[in-house]
């Protein structure tokens, strides 16, 4: 008998059961727990020693659970066989240091945290900044990125959005497949996760993870072997969208289904172990891939687990949600009037769009598959935030997003005073903003970069003042050249021309100032009337504004 066999037999507690897999007791952890609905054996293989250890089914209360019958060593490789089949890996491995089809390995969660003081952070008023972890360094791993936390924290935002870490062949990308509980051997795997998030709150910054779970059924992972983890329906490319990469029309998982119980309870432990293992802060969900019509929609209930675990951990936690086409509409929309001054569509389109980008909240808006949801589920609603705006390149990097278009950054034309309107628009919407490294640059090594990140810190300092008043609707006034964007008690202003020009701001409240201005020196206001360079975007305000 091997170390790892011993350690499987001798961990057993004689008479006491184990917990069952509903309350999701460090699932997944040292003790091999597997969904198998349709199996007449399930037996755990050591690789190392060629042994098989049989499961037990965990008992009516729970049908289609198999359980070790004690806990397997930290580092110990193992694999399951399905009545007698060829070995696979756990569809919940933690750890995949031989790849994506090789043994799982028990993963010990023992970290050195630091952060016991760390409770969270407002989204609603703050800001993301999108970390697209193969691109944010020259190494394109987690630790790399840890490097720069501190210049992140410098910009003023209140966390950073992480690209999806769930392992999948480097070859074939994530849409050949991921395993959503592990994280990609490349980026470092879970210990360099451990080391980022622990550094990113130290450094007051919450961690938001996106979660593919497109790709999570794929048909290469073999998930069919355990059970029904997808459904017939396939995910295709978004209406009107541009055809995704290959594998990008991917299984649906089986939410609504027969034996839909199993993978409901796959993604609610997979978002609970990013959530209390590795202390992530939030989840963006790929909201797409969870729609479902049953009569508990999963959305739902993934809210009330959220909820509840907040509540255990004493932390904020977070689900978010991405809408289509909204971002990049609003951004594209203010590159479009930048691009043609006083041109009547795009300035028609803008004030089109502030309905729908910039939306009161005093009913916040949520996709059909969510309203459902919170109607079963009313607590769960403070889990849950809003829409979120995204700059270009912020939208861009999701992966199953369309490709936004040309980078601002090499369209012809493009300037700094571009990117600061851009940044003036998106971190004054009612919605939270996701920041990009193209318009705030991580590290900012020159002069033209410090002052788009001072820029960009002046105003995420406003932005609790200005949605204050996010339940206001949005007022666009244009005259000429001129724009006049409005919500409440605070302003922007902007002259979408090559020439300085006055800006009409008699109608705003009274005691009115300028909080912040691009151009300082040659912005100006007296007696109702601003005035402000081209492409200078000023931010007025009236009242008090918190420090």
């Amino acid at each position: 008998m091997t170390a790892a066999d011993a350690g499987l037999a001798d961990r057993a507690a004689p008479g006491t059961p184990p917990p069952l897999p509903g309350t999701r007791d460090r699932w997944p952890g040292p003790r091999p727990l597997l969904w198998a609905p349709r199996a007449h054996t399930v037996e755990v293989v050591l690789p190392a020693s060629g042994s098989r250890l049989p499961l037990r089914l965990v008992g009516a209360h729970e049908p289609g659970y198999w359980r070790a019958d004690a806990e397997l060593s930290p580092g110990t490789d193992y694999l399951f066989s399905v009545d007698g089949g060829t070995p696979v890996p756990d569809p919940c491995s933690t750890w995949l240091p031989c790849g994506l089809h090789g043994p799982s390995r028990v993963l010990d969660q023992e970290f050195c945290w630091t952060d016991g003081a760390w409770r969270g952070v407002d989204l609603d008023a703050g800001a993301l900044l999108r970390v697209d972890l193969p691109t944010f360094t020259a190494a394109g791993t987690l630790d790399a990125a840890a490097d720069l936390l501190e210049d992140v924290a410098a910009t003023g935002v209140v966390g950073v959005e992480l690209s999806p870490l769930a392992a999948h062949d480097p070859d074939r990308g994530p849409a050949a497949g991921v395993r959503l509980f592990a994280v990609h051997e490349p980026l470092g795997g879970p210990r360099a996760l451990h080391r980022f998030v622990d550094r990113a709150h130290r450094n007051g910054l919450a961690v938001v993870l996106d979660a593919p779970h497109r790709w999570a059924v794929a048909d290469d992972l073999g998930l069919h072997t355990f059970g029904p983890y997808a459904t017939g329906s396939r995910i295709g490319p978004r209406t009107g969208a541009r055809p995704g990469p290959p594998g990008s029309d991917s299984p649906r998982i089986n939410l609504d289904g027969s034996g839909s119980r199993g993978p409901r309870d796959f993604l609610v432990a997979d978002a609970e172990r990013w959530l209390r293992d590795f202390h992530v802060d939030g989840l963006l969900l790929d909201v797409e891939a969870l729609v479902d019509r049953s009569a508990v929609p999963f959305l739902g209930e993934l809210a009330e687990d959220v909820h509840h675990l907040g509540e255990q951990l004493g932390r904020r936690l977070h689900l978010l949600v991405d809408g289509p086409g909204r971002s990049d509409r609003l951004t594209t929309v203010v590159h479009d009037i930048l691009a043609a001054p006083g041109d009547a569509d795009a300035v028609q389109d803008l004030r089109r769009l502030a309905h729908e980008v910039f939306p009161p909240t005093t009913a916040p808006w949520r996709p059909p598959s969510l309203r459902r949801a919170h109607r079963a589920t009313q607590r769960a609603s403070a889990v849950l935030v809003r829409d979120l705006t995204r700059l270009p390149a912020a939208n861009r990097s999701v992966p199953w997003t369309p490709d936004a278009g040309e980078s601002l950054l090499e369209a012809p034309g493009s300037t700094d005073d571009d990117r600061a309107c851009l940044l003036t628009f998106a971190i004054l919407a009612g919605t939270p903003p996701v920041l990009d490294t193209e318009h705030v640059p991580v590290p900012a090594r020159d002069e033209r970069a410090r002052r788009l990140v001072d820029w960009t810190r002046t105003l995420l300092s406003l932005r609790p003042a200005a949605s204050a008043d996010r339940d206001l609707p949005v007022d666009v006034r244009t005259e000429g050249t001129t724009l006049l964007g409005r919500r409440g008690r605070t302003a922007v202003a902007l002259v979408t021309g090559t020439e300085p020009a006055d800006v009409d701001v008699s109608s705003l409240p009274a005691g009115t100032e300028v909080l912040a201005a691009w151009d300082p020196e040659g912005t100006t206001l007296a007696d109702g009337v601003l005035r402000i360079p081209p492409r200078a975007p000023a931010v007025l305000h009236a009242g008090p504004v918190e420090p």
